[in-house]
């Protein structure tokens, strides 16, 4: 049997991590590495910014003139105020380029516009209108319910006042029944024709 057969699953993997962790530095060592920089690249990059004159406020074009074409890179010079950089960078955001909503946002939409329902009703809508219907039915039958114990209140009243009418007539009745008759008993003295009647009656 060979050596991979007779070695379990973890010992050849232990080994063969250990093995790759050998190799991995001589493999770094075989690597050439160019610790010093090539002049011929950065001695004319150095040459051509130390050549240019540093650019002020003065040389910067209005804020106004610029639009969203125009060269911002002159505002990023080291002679350039803070306060100018940051109106010329104000400025370049504010073109249509840098605002375009991808729709994504929550605050996207305009949320202070409503679409009409027209002629949709929901079932909530619905219901407040039953409610609505049922409680102006409601006062209705009280108001009508209050019209009639008025009327009942008033005839009351009126029932009372023509008993208390009748009650003062048939009193002014009796009264004057009493006191006409001591002029009949009066009469009848007088008269023995009427006190004969008086007796057959």
């Amino acid at each position: 049997m060979t050596r991979d057969s007779k070695e379990s699953g973890l010992r050849r993997w232990s080994r063969r991590k250990q093995e790759s962790a050998q190799e991995a530095p001589a493999a770094e060592q075989a690597i050439p590495i160019d610790t010093e920089p090539s002049l011929g690249t950065t001695a004319p990059i150095e040459t051509e910014a130390e050549s240019r004159p540093a650019l002020t406020d003065a040389d910067m074009p209005p804020i106004e003139s610029l639009n969203e074409n125009s060269d911002y890179s002159g505002f990023m010079s080291e002679g350039v105020s803070d306060e100018l950089r940051n109106l010329a960078l104000r400025k370049l955001f504010k073109a249509p380029v840098f605002n375009i909503r991808d729709g994504l946002d929550e605050y996207d939409e305009d949320y202070t516009y409503f679409e009409k329902l027209g002629d949709i009703v929901t079932c909530d809508m619905k219901h407040h209108i039953e409610m609505k219907e049922q409680r102006e039915r409601e006062a209705l039958a009280l108001e009508a319910e209050q019209e009639i114990e008025d009327e009942i209140e008033v005839v009351e009243a009126i029932d009372e006042e023509t008993d208390d009418e009748l009650e003062e007539i048939e009193d002014s009745e009796g009264e004057e029944t009493l006191e006409d008759q001591p002029e009949i008993m009066a009469d009848t003295d007088l008269n023995p024709a009427i006190k004969q009647e008086l007796k057959h009656e």
